[in-house]
Protein backbone atom coordinates (compact mmCIF):
# COMPACT_ATOMS: atom_id res chain seq x y z
CA UNK A 1 0.00 0.00 0.00
CA UNK A 2 1.19 3.49 -0.81
CA UNK A 3 1.56 5.98 2.02
CA UNK A 4 -0.33 9.23 1.52
CA UNK A 5 2.78 11.29 2.11
CA UNK A 6 4.73 9.22 -0.43
CA UNK A 7 2.10 9.42 -3.17
CA UNK A 8 2.77 11.83 -6.06
CA UNK A 9 0.71 14.98 -5.76
CA UNK A 10 0.89 18.65 -6.61
CA UNK A 11 0.13 21.45 -4.16
CA UNK A 12 -1.36 24.71 -5.38
CA UNK A 13 -3.40 27.39 -3.58
CA UNK A 14 -3.58 25.31 -0.36
CA UNK A 15 -4.96 22.31 -2.24
CA UNK A 16 -3.48 18.89 -2.90
CA UNK A 17 -3.96 17.40 -6.37
CA UNK A 18 -3.40 13.63 -6.35
CA UNK A 19 -1.77 12.08 -9.39
CA UNK A 20 -2.67 8.52 -8.37
CA UNK A 21 -4.52 6.73 -5.57
CA UNK A 22 -2.84 7.49 -2.22
CA UNK A 23 -3.71 4.03 -0.91
CA UNK A 24 -2.82 1.61 -3.70
CA UNK A 25 -1.13 3.71 -6.39
CA UNK A 26 -3.88 2.96 -8.89
CA UNK A 27 -5.15 5.27 -11.62
CA UNK A 28 -7.59 7.97 -10.52
CA UNK A 29 -10.53 8.90 -12.77
CA UNK A 30 -12.91 11.79 -12.04
CA UNK A 31 -16.22 10.24 -10.97
CA UNK A 32 -18.31 13.08 -9.49
CA UNK A 33 -18.01 16.82 -10.03
CA UNK A 34 -19.83 20.02 -9.14
CA UNK A 35 -20.17 19.00 -5.47
CA UNK A 36 -21.14 21.85 -3.13
CA UNK A 37 -20.45 22.36 0.57
CA UNK A 38 -23.71 21.60 2.40
CA UNK A 39 -22.67 23.90 5.29
CA UNK A 40 -21.81 26.79 2.94
CA UNK A 41 -18.38 27.47 4.44
CA UNK A 42 -17.12 27.93 0.87
CA UNK A 43 -18.66 28.52 -2.55
CA UNK A 44 -16.05 26.37 -4.28
CA UNK A 45 -17.23 23.31 -6.21
CA UNK A 46 -15.45 20.02 -5.58
CA UNK A 47 -14.86 16.72 -7.34
CA UNK A 48 -14.35 13.13 -6.24
CA UNK A 49 -12.07 10.82 -8.20
CA UNK A 50 -12.34 7.03 -8.05
CA UNK A 51 -9.43 4.61 -8.08
CA UNK A 52 -9.67 2.12 -10.92
CA UNK A 53 -7.87 -0.50 -8.81
CA UNK A 54 -9.27 -0.35 -5.25
CA UNK A 55 -12.44 1.58 -6.20
CA UNK A 56 -12.41 3.98 -3.26
CA UNK A 57 -13.14 7.67 -3.68
CA UNK A 58 -10.72 10.56 -3.22
CA UNK A 59 -11.56 14.25 -2.90
CA UNK A 60 -9.37 15.63 -5.65
CA UNK A 61 -8.16 18.29 -5.17
CA UNK A 62 -8.38 18.26 -1.37
CA UNK A 63 -7.70 21.15 1.01
CA UNK A 64 -4.52 20.90 3.03
CA UNK A 65 -3.06 22.70 6.03
CA UNK A 66 -5.44 24.51 8.38
CA UNK A 67 -8.95 23.31 7.47
CA UNK A 68 -10.69 24.72 10.56
CA UNK A 69 -12.50 27.24 8.37
CA UNK A 70 -14.62 24.38 7.01
CA UNK A 71 -15.85 23.44 10.51
CA UNK A 72 -18.28 26.07 11.86
CA UNK A 73 -18.66 26.36 15.61
CA UNK A 74 -22.05 24.64 15.38
CA UNK A 75 -20.67 21.83 13.21
CA UNK A 76 -22.02 19.08 15.46
CA UNK A 77 -25.76 18.52 15.74
CA UNK A 78 -27.26 20.03 18.89
CA UNK A 79 -23.88 21.59 19.73
CA UNK A 80 -24.08 24.45 22.17
CA UNK A 81 -27.48 23.55 23.59
CA UNK A 82 -28.05 22.75 27.24
CA UNK A 83 -29.92 19.63 28.23
CA UNK A 84 -32.51 21.59 30.21
CA UNK A 85 -33.33 24.05 27.42
CA UNK A 86 -36.30 22.04 26.13
CA UNK A 87 -38.15 18.81 26.71
CA UNK A 88 -37.80 18.01 23.02
CA UNK A 89 -34.09 17.48 23.53
CA UNK A 90 -34.86 14.37 25.62
CA UNK A 91 -36.27 12.72 22.49
CA UNK A 92 -33.27 13.82 20.42
CA UNK A 93 -30.92 12.41 23.06
CA UNK A 94 -32.80 9.11 23.09
CA UNK A 95 -32.51 8.96 19.31
CA UNK A 96 -28.74 9.41 19.37
CA UNK A 97 -28.32 6.97 22.26
CA UNK A 98 -30.25 4.43 20.20
CA UNK A 99 -27.57 4.85 17.51
CA UNK A 100 -24.81 4.33 20.08
CA UNK A 101 -26.55 1.16 21.33
CA UNK A 102 -26.41 -0.21 17.79
CA UNK A 103 -22.79 0.80 17.16
CA UNK A 104 -21.43 -0.71 20.36
CA UNK A 105 -23.61 -3.75 19.79
CA UNK A 106 -21.44 -4.42 16.72
CA UNK A 107 -18.34 -4.26 18.94
CA UNK A 108 -19.94 -6.72 21.37
CA UNK A 109 -20.84 -9.06 18.51
CA UNK A 110 -17.28 -9.05 17.13
CA UNK A 111 -15.27 -9.07 20.35
CA UNK A 112 -17.57 -10.20 23.16
CA UNK A 113 -16.76 -6.99 25.05
CA UNK A 114 -19.60 -4.98 26.53
CA UNK A 115 -19.07 -1.35 27.54
CA UNK A 116 -20.46 -2.13 30.98
CA UNK A 117 -17.47 -4.42 31.55
CA UNK A 118 -14.84 -2.45 29.63
CA UNK A 119 -11.81 -1.28 31.59
CA UNK A 120 -11.38 1.96 29.64
CA UNK A 121 -12.63 3.79 26.55
CA UNK A 122 -11.33 6.64 24.38
CA UNK A 123 -13.37 8.36 21.67
CA UNK A 124 -11.08 10.05 19.13
CA UNK A 125 -12.74 13.08 17.52
CA UNK A 126 -15.23 13.19 20.40
CA UNK A 127 -16.86 16.52 19.46
CA UNK A 128 -19.38 17.42 22.15
CA UNK A 129 -18.43 14.39 24.23
CA UNK A 130 -21.89 12.85 24.25
CA UNK A 131 -20.66 9.42 23.15
CA UNK A 132 -18.11 9.52 25.99
CA UNK A 133 -20.92 10.25 28.45
CA UNK A 134 -22.89 7.38 26.93
CA UNK A 135 -19.99 5.00 27.63
CA UNK A 136 -19.80 6.28 31.19
CA UNK A 137 -23.54 5.79 31.66
CA UNK A 138 -23.19 2.23 30.39
CA UNK A 139 -20.73 1.47 33.18
CA UNK A 140 -17.30 2.27 31.75
CA UNK A 141 -16.09 4.71 34.41
CA UNK A 142 -12.75 5.34 32.68
CA UNK A 143 -14.26 7.13 29.69
CA UNK A 144 -12.22 9.74 27.81
CA UNK A 145 -12.56 11.79 24.65
CA UNK A 146 -10.12 13.78 22.55
CA UNK A 147 -10.69 16.33 19.80
CA UNK A 148 -8.35 18.89 18.28
CA UNK A 149 -11.27 21.28 17.73
CA UNK A 150 -12.45 23.00 20.88
CA UNK A 151 -16.18 22.42 20.44
CA UNK A 152 -18.49 23.39 23.32
CA UNK A 153 -18.58 20.26 25.46
CA UNK A 154 -22.27 20.66 26.24
CA UNK A 155 -23.23 17.00 26.10
CA UNK A 156 -20.69 15.53 28.51
CA UNK A 157 -20.72 14.90 32.23
CA UNK A 158 -18.17 16.29 34.62
CA UNK A 159 -17.17 12.72 35.45
CA UNK A 160 -15.65 12.10 32.01
CA UNK A 161 -12.39 13.56 30.74
CA UNK A 162 -12.39 15.49 27.46
CA UNK A 163 -9.04 16.55 26.03
CA UNK A 164 -8.52 19.36 23.52
CA UNK A 165 -5.40 18.24 21.62
CA UNK A 166 -4.11 16.69 18.42
CA UNK A 167 -4.22 12.91 18.71
CA UNK A 168 -0.62 12.60 17.42
CA UNK A 169 0.63 14.47 20.50
CA UNK A 170 -1.36 12.29 22.88
CA UNK A 171 0.52 9.48 24.64
CA UNK A 172 -1.44 8.38 27.72
CA UNK A 173 0.34 6.84 30.71
CA UNK A 174 -2.12 3.95 30.63
CA UNK A 175 -3.43 2.64 27.33
CA UNK A 176 -7.10 2.03 26.55
CA UNK A 177 -8.96 -1.21 26.04
CA UNK A 178 -11.38 0.29 23.51
CA UNK A 179 -10.71 3.19 21.14
CA UNK A 180 -13.19 4.50 18.59
CA UNK A 181 -13.03 6.60 15.44
CA UNK A 182 -16.65 7.37 14.57
CA UNK A 183 -16.77 9.35 11.34
CA UNK A 184 -13.25 10.68 11.79
CA UNK A 185 -10.97 8.70 9.46
CA UNK A 186 -12.51 10.17 6.30
CA UNK A 187 -11.50 13.67 7.48
CA UNK A 188 -7.79 13.01 8.08
CA UNK A 189 -5.02 14.03 5.73
CA UNK A 190 -2.98 10.92 6.60
CA UNK A 191 -5.24 8.21 8.10
CA UNK A 192 -2.50 5.60 8.26
CA UNK A 193 -0.30 7.83 10.43
CA UNK A 194 -3.15 8.19 12.94
CA UNK A 195 -3.96 4.48 12.91
CA UNK A 196 -0.34 3.52 13.56
CA UNK A 197 -0.03 6.06 16.38
CA UNK A 198 -3.15 4.68 18.04
CA UNK A 199 -1.86 1.12 17.78
CA UNK A 200 1.61 1.85 19.16
CA UNK A 201 0.82 4.53 21.74
CA UNK A 202 -2.84 4.49 22.73
CA UNK A 203 -4.52 1.05 22.45
CA UNK A 204 -3.78 -1.86 24.78
CA UNK A 205 -2.19 -4.97 23.44
CA UNK A 206 -5.20 -7.10 22.51
CA UNK A 207 -7.33 -3.97 22.78
CA UNK A 208 -9.94 -3.05 20.16
CA UNK A 209 -10.42 -0.26 17.64
CA UNK A 210 -13.87 0.63 16.30
CA UNK A 211 -13.88 2.53 13.00
CA UNK A 212 -17.04 3.81 11.35
CA UNK A 213 -17.10 5.75 8.07
CA UNK A 214 -19.58 6.49 5.28
CA UNK A 215 -19.74 3.47 2.99
CA UNK A 216 -18.66 4.32 -0.55
CA UNK A 217 -19.84 0.84 -1.54
CA UNK A 218 -23.43 1.58 -0.47
CA UNK A 219 -26.49 1.38 -2.67
CA UNK A 220 -27.23 5.00 -1.75
CA UNK A 221 -24.11 6.32 -3.40
CA UNK A 222 -25.04 4.52 -6.62
CA UNK A 223 -28.62 5.79 -6.46
CA UNK A 224 -28.04 9.44 -5.53
CA UNK A 225 -24.67 9.93 -7.24
CA UNK A 226 -23.65 13.63 -7.01
CA UNK A 227 -26.41 14.29 -4.49
CA UNK A 228 -25.21 11.69 -1.98
CA UNK A 229 -25.17 13.36 1.42
CA UNK A 230 -22.07 11.54 2.68
CA UNK A 231 -19.72 13.18 0.19
CA UNK A 232 -19.80 16.15 2.62
CA UNK A 233 -17.12 18.09 0.75
CA UNK A 234 -14.63 19.48 1.57
CA UNK A 235 -14.55 17.86 5.02
CA UNK A 236 -14.57 14.25 3.77
CA UNK A 237 -11.30 13.63 1.96
CA UNK A 238 -11.60 9.84 1.62
CA UNK A 239 -14.53 7.63 0.61
CA UNK A 240 -13.77 4.13 1.88
CA UNK A 241 -15.23 0.85 0.74
CA UNK A 242 -14.95 -2.37 2.76
CA UNK A 243 -11.87 -3.80 1.03
CA UNK A 244 -9.93 -0.52 1.04
CA UNK A 245 -10.56 0.15 4.74
CA UNK A 246 -9.76 -3.44 5.69
CA UNK A 247 -6.48 -3.28 3.80
CA UNK A 248 -5.57 0.07 5.38
CA UNK A 249 -6.09 -1.33 8.88
CA UNK A 250 -4.09 -4.47 8.14
CA UNK A 251 -1.24 -2.44 6.66
CA UNK A 252 -1.31 -0.33 9.84
CA UNK A 253 -0.70 -3.44 11.95
CA UNK A 254 -4.21 -4.44 13.07
CA UNK A 255 -6.10 -7.71 12.86
CA UNK A 256 -9.53 -7.08 11.36
CA UNK A 257 -12.07 -9.03 13.39
CA UNK A 258 -15.29 -8.10 11.59
CA UNK A 259 -16.76 -5.71 9.05
CA UNK A 260 -20.39 -4.54 8.91
CA UNK A 261 -22.16 -2.73 6.10
CA UNK A 262 -25.35 -2.17 8.09
CA UNK A 263 -27.03 0.80 9.75
CA UNK A 264 -29.23 1.13 12.81
CA UNK A 265 -32.82 0.53 11.56
CA UNK A 266 -34.11 3.83 12.97
CA UNK A 267 -31.22 5.87 11.59
CA UNK A 268 -31.39 6.17 7.79
CA UNK A 269 -30.04 9.70 8.29
CA UNK A 270 -28.32 10.09 4.91
CA UNK A 271 -31.21 9.11 2.64
CA UNK A 272 -33.54 12.06 3.22
CA UNK A 273 -30.93 14.85 2.84
CA UNK A 274 -29.66 13.10 -0.30
CA UNK A 275 -33.16 13.48 -1.72
CA UNK A 276 -33.92 16.95 -0.31
CA UNK A 277 -30.98 19.15 0.62
CA UNK A 278 -33.02 21.17 3.12
CA UNK A 279 -33.73 18.04 5.19
CA UNK A 280 -30.24 18.03 6.72
CA UNK A 281 -30.84 17.11 10.35
CA UNK A 282 -27.56 18.63 11.46
CA UNK A 283 -28.49 22.03 10.06
CA UNK A 284 -32.02 21.76 11.49
CA UNK A 285 -30.77 21.00 14.99
CA UNK A 286 -28.28 23.86 15.02
CA UNK A 287 -30.47 26.42 13.22
CA UNK A 288 -30.09 29.81 14.91
CA UNK A 289 -31.78 31.95 12.28
CA UNK A 290 -35.40 30.87 12.80
CA UNK A 291 -37.76 30.86 15.76
CA UNK A 292 -38.74 27.92 17.95
CA UNK A 293 -41.99 27.22 16.07
CA UNK A 294 -40.22 26.92 12.73
CA UNK A 295 -37.50 24.67 14.16
CA UNK A 296 -40.09 22.43 15.84
CA UNK A 297 -42.02 22.15 12.57
CA UNK A 298 -38.84 21.21 10.66
CA UNK A 299 -37.90 18.60 13.25
CA UNK A 300 -41.34 17.01 13.05
CA UNK A 301 -41.22 17.08 9.24
CA UNK A 302 -37.73 15.57 9.26
CA UNK A 303 -38.81 12.81 11.67
CA UNK A 304 -41.88 11.95 9.62
CA UNK A 305 -40.07 11.82 6.29
CA UNK A 306 -37.17 9.90 7.81
CA UNK A 307 -39.58 7.17 8.95
CA UNK A 308 -40.70 6.82 5.34
CA UNK A 309 -37.10 6.12 4.26
CA UNK A 310 -36.62 3.23 6.70
CA UNK A 311 -37.69 0.58 4.12
CA UNK A 312 -34.84 1.64 1.81
CA UNK A 313 -32.42 1.46 4.73
CA UNK A 314 -33.65 -2.05 5.55
CA UNK A 315 -33.16 -3.12 1.95
CA UNK A 316 -29.60 -1.84 2.07
CA UNK A 317 -29.02 -3.79 5.28
CA UNK A 318 -30.47 -6.91 3.68
CA UNK A 319 -27.94 -6.70 0.85
CA UNK A 320 -25.17 -5.53 3.24
CA UNK A 321 -24.73 -2.32 1.28
CA UNK A 322 -25.76 0.25 3.90
CA UNK A 323 -24.60 3.85 4.00
CA UNK A 324 -22.44 3.06 7.06
CA UNK A 325 -19.33 0.89 7.17
CA UNK A 326 -18.11 -0.29 10.58
CA UNK A 327 -14.90 -2.25 11.12
CA UNK A 328 -13.81 -3.84 14.39
CA UNK A 329 -10.04 -4.43 14.61
CA UNK A 330 -7.75 -5.66 17.36
CA UNK A 331 -4.22 -4.62 18.32
CA UNK A 332 -1.82 -7.49 17.69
Amino acid sequence: MARQKDTPYETKNKERFYVCCPFCGGKLVKKYSGLIDRLFTTKKLYAVSECMTCHMGVLNPAPTGDVSRYYPTNYLSSEGQKEDESKSFDLEKWYRYNQYDFDFGLLRRASGIDLSRAASYLDVGCGSGERVTYAYDQGCKQSFGIDKFDFAKSKSKQEVMLINADILTYKPEKRFQIVSLFHVLEHLEDPQEILEHLRTEVINKKGYLVVQVPNYGSLERRIFKNKWFSFDVPRHVWQFNESALTRLLEESGYDVEATYQVSAPLHPVTILPSMFRGMDVQRIWVDRTHGTSYKTMMKVLWAGLTVLTIPLALIQNMFKRSSMLTVIASNK
